[in-house]
């Protein structure tokens, strides 16, 4: 399954976004924001696709707010 992106409003909540997916056992990866997407960020992640699931329910339990996702 392709990788997934998901960005963030800042690039501090990039950052925590990285740990709280660690923590739940979502690799993810740190990556400049695609020049398609419209957010203060200039970082986003990276992840599989196939864990798309599991990374929104790890954002949600750590209230990490998501700015999108790009597929």
């Amino acid at each position: 399954m392709p990788d997934v992106v998901l960005f963030f409003a800042s690039n501090a909540d990039t950052m925590i976004a990285t740990k709280a997916l660690k923590d739940h056992g979502v690799s993810a990866k740190m990556i400049p924001k695609p020049a398609t997407v419209a957010a203060s960020a200039n970082l986003a992640l990276s992840i599989e696709g196939s864990l798309e699931s599991k990374a929104l329910t790890a954002l949600t339990a750590a209230n990490v707010a998501l700015g999108g996702v790009v597929k």
